[in-house]
């Protein structure tokens, strides 16, 4: 790791079970920050049948890495689960703005300096990362919302909400605790009219209460655009 090398989220979806897989392969390459969780995937029975999926739950693997090995991670996972086939999984990164202090010096233990410039894979830069925190049950309204608009599938964490009484004084309503996280990877350009359509279907002055934000993606694998035959 170079001295003046970046933390970014490295962000790996695949099928429920298979999450343990890519943390041993992050940790076998001296990345020892990984988070794995449990989420539901949203895709509809048209589109499970077409990339012959037979279910939708889903292993979330947050990994810190830094910036300079993301290429040669994520060409590491795409091999395992073959990312280059539809249906197989995700894999994409997110900057970082700050990090503990700790995080770089233990990152930099046990693996090699780098000095060659980072490459990234040709997705870069074109996609966004939408995350709406809902009411729990409200789901199915978010993705409708989305779909509509060319979202083709996301994937669901389920969540509590803590601290509520400050943000009731300022709403002036009352929040339900249990929520939903719901994460859409879109094309940059259909960004808005998918956060539009979800925060008129889904937003704060609905029941589902829900607040949008998103965040640029800068490297990707294993997603792509429908093509017509």
């Amino acid at each position: 790791m170079r001295k003046d090398d970046k933390i970014k989220l490295l962000v790996t979806i695949v099928d429920r079970g298979k999450g343990s897989a890519a943390v041993d392969i992050y940790r076998s390459h001296g990345l020892h920050f990984d988070y794995l969780c449990m989420g539901l995937g949203t895709a509809n029975s048209q589109i499970l049948d077409y990339f012959g999926l037979s279910e939708t739950e889903k292993d979330v693997v947050f990994t810190l890495t830094p910036a300079s090995r993301v290429r040669e991670l994520m060409e590491l996972v795409d091999e395992r689960f073959d990312l280059s086939s539809p249906g197989r999984g995700i894999i994409f990164s997110l900057t970082l703005s700050a990090v503990s202090g700790q995080i770089p010096q233990v990152l930099c233990k046990g693996a090699e300096t780098k000095v060659e410039e980072e490459k990234t894979v040709e997705a870069a830069t074109k996609y966004d990362l939408i995350l709406v925190v809902v009411n729990r049950d409200s789901l199915d309204i978010v993705m409708d919302a989305a779909r509509a608009q060319g979202a083709r599938g996301g994937t669901a964490l389920h969540g509590r909400r803590v601290g509520l009484e400050d943000v009731e004084n300022l709403v002036g309503f009352t929040l339900q605790p249990e929520k939903e996280i719901v994460a859409i990877l879109t094309p940059r350009d259909k960004k808005m009219q998918i956060m539009r359509a979800i925060n008129k279907a889904a937003g704060l002055t609905t029941e589902c209460r829900g607040l949008l934000f998103s965040l640029p993606v800068e490297d990707m694998m294993g997603l792509r655009e429908p093509t017509e035959e």
